[in-house]
């Protein structure tokens, strides 16, 4: 920039008398720069400021929980409505009355034909569900085992009558430890095998 056209113009700004003012714009001063900086937003105190904010924030929230009010059928999924289930009894089917039994003679348990201590005796007559043999002659003595109908035993002892049958003891001739009572009804004689 020339240096005389700089000069001539702060010169001519200093030589104006005090009663002109300047036909442009005039920049103003740094003194009037600070003044309206204390004069806007600065002069507020703090605590104003923070009342102001939470204000605000309470306005927010209060309009954030209406809108959820008024909007919350709008938002739901749409899914399956339960059904109400009514429970109603259902009657039971009608049990025909049972003859009443005759009066009959007491029970006399089934002799084992041909069955002998030292004979060879098999199962039979089971329908495949096996002969419980038992730890003494008796239903009411706990099963050690069971043997399949064709297994074939040797007799060891007895007859001895318990309940409606007679209980002998037999021996599996393959296996000394298979040794039990069984019911006489299960068991046939044969020769030896």
């Amino acid at each position: 920039m020339p240096e005389g056209k700089g000069q001539v113009e702060r010169h001519s700004l200093e030589n104006l008398p005090e009663d002109t003012t300047p036909s442009g714009p005039v920049r103003p001063g740094r003194e009037d720069r600070r003044e309206r900086r204390r004069s806007s937003g600065a002069s507020i105190p703090l605590g104003v400021w923070f009342l102001g904010i939470i204000v605000v924030l309470l306005v927010l929230a209060v309009c954030g929980l209406w809108a959820l009010y008024t909007l919350r059928g709008q938002w739901a999924i749409a899914g399956p409505t339960p059904t109400p289930i009514i429970w109603t009894p259902t009657p039971l089917p009608a049990i025909p009355a049972s003859p009443t039994p005759s009066p009959t003679e007491d029970v006399v348990p089934t002799v084992s034909p041909g069955i002998a201590i030292g004979r060879y005796v098999r199962v039979t007559g089971t329908g495949g569900s096996g002969l419980s043999l038992r730890e003494g002659p008796g239903a009411n003595y706990g099963r050690k085992d069971i043997a399949l109908d064709g297994e074939v035993f040797i007799v060891v002892v007895g007859p001895e009558v318990a309940g409606d049958s007679e209980w002998w003891r037999i021996r599996d001739p393959d296996d000394d430890a298979r040794y039990w009572w069984a019911a006489g009804n299960y068991l046939e004689p044969i020769e030896h095998p």
